[in-house]
């Protein structure tokens, strides 16, 4: 890999988390000073430099692998190491891209909520509607399935998409949930117009 890609993919896949790690190093290693923070920061940065990017999956996962070495490193050859950073290091846990269980359970529970939205709709336009919103078929599409006019199709997905908004917004449901519809801000404008 050329310098430019190297410095390409750096300022792709690393720089976007540096703060973040910075974060997480003040809160967790709170026995470090932010010039020892700075010292870490440009060490991992030159071991970045150094490996093959293109084994790397996932660049933020492997900056805090590689800050995390580099406390370890740190502590093994120093002759005296404070306590507490011993500690700290032993207890740090690298964050994960992964969800945690709590939203999970958020996100099981949204899924249901919109099943029983979407079951609730009058038969034609939940048909419609699941065509276009989980089988990604086309008004066109749609029509040809239903054996209805696309016309027909357009105003049962107006439907849809105004009582599925209707219910998720009754609850003061906020943008996250709307989101997981697929439906825009820009779609039920639309379909008032």
């Amino acid at each position: 890999m050329d310098e430019l890609s190297r410095h390409q993919w750096v300022a792709t896949h690393i720089l976007p988390h540096e703060s973040e790690v910075r974060g997480w190093l003040r809160k967790h290693i709170r026995s470090l000073s932010s010039a020892d923070i700075d010292d870490l920061i440009q060490e991992a940065y030159s071991r970045l430099w150094l490996a093959e990017f293109t084994r790397i999956v996932n660049g933020r996962g492997y900056l805090y692998t590689v800050v995390r070495n580099l406390l370890a490193e740190q502590a093994r050859r120093a002759r005296i190491v404070p306590m507490e950073r011993l500690g700290e290091i032993e207890a740090l846990h690298i964050p994960s891209d992964e969800p945690g269980p709590e939203r999970r359970v958020g996100a099981r529970q949204e899924i249901e909520r919109l099943e029983r939205i979407v079951n609730s709709l009058p038969e034609q336009c939940r048909r419609a509607f699941q065509l276009q919103k989980f089988q990604g078929l086309s008004q066109r599409e749609i029509a040809s399935e239903m054996k209805i006019s696309e016309k027909t199709v357009e105003k049962h997905l107006a439907s849809a998409l105004l009582r599925v908004l209707a219910e998720l917004n009754a609850d003061g449901e906020d943008t996250r949930a709307v989101a997981s519809t697929g439906i825009t801000q820009n779609d039920s404008e639309q379909i008032r117009d």
